[in-house]
């Protein structure tokens, strides 16, 4: 099980700050924009200095690249040249219209975007350190409550400013939360690729342009039933439910919906009973337990109704895990003090002459 201690220690782990996505991975201008090669840089938009590859996905490319302009690094997210499909294009231009709209500590910063000379789309964003969720759950197995709660608690305040913009993200997973580790206290997370996200308010026809009707969208392990069934009439308690699905995997150390197909994982989401996570793990506190049961309800109108409403009870119950730790060191220090009480009696030694001396000379006085 994962400590505290082992959590905020990621300086040892993978260090990419970026993880290819499905459809991104940044970058700027310049025609056939090539990955960096041995003794000659390769600069986008007289501004970006390729350095090295992040990662990559099914159409988009992450590189970490110099900006000379500010001198600093940065991730450059741009679609990869052999990916020319309206969709590819249509995402990372709708994920830089997110970020771009949703400014928050715990969602990775947009600083510039724009298009390549061939018409290809790219984003500049903050270059992170540390690692995903995903490669810190294969690390330590699972976390303790408290680290647990931390995380989701800057998870929903992420998407609590996103839901306020209409901002629904789709794609809430371990692999898209990343954790920067910081001196003295837990991680900042960061939630990212909004390139799967959808506006509240959009007409099914406006999302006609991403997807197609009956087409799952996302991931299935963190799918809410009504997206894994391919219904398109859903709001933002999909994020909530996979936010619930997060907390089952992390506290427990399994997978909530394992399967060894996407197909086989739709059909665990849509008929498995999960058992409760104290069956599992019995040192998870019983109200947490009732708080991740709620938000992975498969009836949508039974979860939270809002990031804000799922933190209040997550708060709640990390101050009663904080009581009940406080309650056992005052214990402890009780035990401790009373321990002292029945110790053998000092037995007199040098100082002792010179004590009763001085008291004798001011009872004189």
């Amino acid at each position: 099980m994962g400590s505290r201690g082992a959590l905020r220690d990621v300086s040892g782990a993978r260090a990419t700050g970026h993880r290819p996505t499905s459809g991104a991975s940044s970058s700027s201008a310049g025609r056939g924009a090539a990955s960096p090669s041995a003794g000659r840089a390769v600069v986008l938009a007289g501004r970006y200095a390729l350095r090295a590859e992040l990662g990559r996905g099914g159409c988009a490319v992450v590189y970490e690249a110099h900006d000379l302009r500010l001198g600093r690094l940065v991730a450059l997210k741009m679609v990869k040249s052999n990916a020319r499909d309206a969709q590819a294009h249509a995402r990372l231009a709708r994920e830089a219209r997110a970020a771009a709209a949703i400014h928050h500590p715990n969602v990775c910063g947009l600083s510039d975007a724009g298009y390549l000379e061939d018409g290809r789309p790219y984003l500049v964003m903050e270059r992170l350190h540390g690692e995903t969720l995903t490669h810190c759950l294969h690390r330590l197995g699972r976390l303790t409550p408290t680290d647990a709660i931390d995380i989701a608690l800057q998870l929903l305040s992420a998407l609590d400013s996103a839901h306020a913009l209409g901002v629904v993200h789709r794609d809430v997973k371990p692999d898209n939360v990343f954790l920067v580790p910081r001196s003295g206290c837990g991680p900042l997370v960061k939630l990212l690729d909004f390139g799967m996200c959808r506006r509240a308010s959009a007409t099914l026809r406006d999302d006609a342009t991403l997807t197609r009707a009956g087409q799952v969208v996302g991931t299935p392990e963190y799918m809410s039933p009504e997206q894994v069934s391919g219904k398109r009439d859903f709001d933002a308690r999909i994020d909530l439910y996979a936010v619930g699905v997060i907390l089952y995997e992390a506290l427990s150390g399994k997978r909530a919906f394992p399967g060894k197909d996407a197909r086989e994982v739709v059909v665990s989401v849509l008929v498995r009973s999960l058992p409760p996570l104290r069956s599992i793990c019995p040192d998870v506190p019983p109200a947490l337990d009732r708080i991740v049961a709620r938000a992975m309800e498969r009836d949508a109108s039974f979860r939270y109704s809002s990031a804000a409403e799922f933190q209040g009870d997550l708060l709640e119950a990390k101050a009663a895990l904080n009581a009940r730790r406080l309650r056992g060191i005052q214990t402890g220090r009780h035990a401790v003090d009373h321990g002292r009480t029945r110790q053998p009696p000092h037995h007199e030694g040098e100082w002792d002459e010179p004590t009763r001396q001085l008291r004798s000379s001011r009872r004189s006085a």
